[in-house]
């Protein structure tokens, strides 16, 4: 599917005119993956251009296909993305899950109000290590 050579994340919204048209075309730096995080071979690659990882990426589709129900969260700007996704995700019906110590803002007022007020009526709180710690469904342990 051919997207267009600019104007990808939109301008409808002064987030989007802040980060540029550019910023999010794929193939461009602001659209790789960090180093290391790359998709493994077989790994489903989504294309996600909005504030949730819901909004027009499919992600709703292939995690009901595979029979997910509940959905951790962790990433960057919390206050924005991180936050979009996890209500789309309350949304869409799964539990979610916002993992505080693998998410960061802008800074520790933005930080602090997404997990300490508006997610915590939204999401389960958890750390890496109370993650970590869940046995998975099916695993028999």
């Amino acid at each position: 599917m051919p997207f267009p050579a600019r104007g990808f994340g939109g301008s409808n919204a002064p987030i989007f005119q802040m980060i540029g048209p550019d910023s999010l075309r794929l193939g461009s730096w602001g659209a790789e993956p960090l180093k290391g995080l790359e998709p493994l071979e077989g790994e489903p690659v989504l294309v996600r251009n909005r504030m949730s990882a819901f909004n027009g990426s499919g992600l709703d589709a292939l995690l009901r296909n595979l029979g997910v129900d509940t959905v951790v969260v962790a990433g960057v700007w919390t206050k924005m993305a991180v936050e979009h996704t996890v209500r789309g995700a309350a949304d869409h019906g799964y539990r979610a899950v916002l993992v505080t110590d693998a998410t960061s803002s802008i800074n520790d007022c933005w930080q602090h109000a997404a997990t300490d007020f508006a997610l915590t009526n939204i999401a389960r709180l958890a750390t890496t290590a109370e993650v970590v710690a869940v046995e998975p469904a099916g695993t028999g342990g």
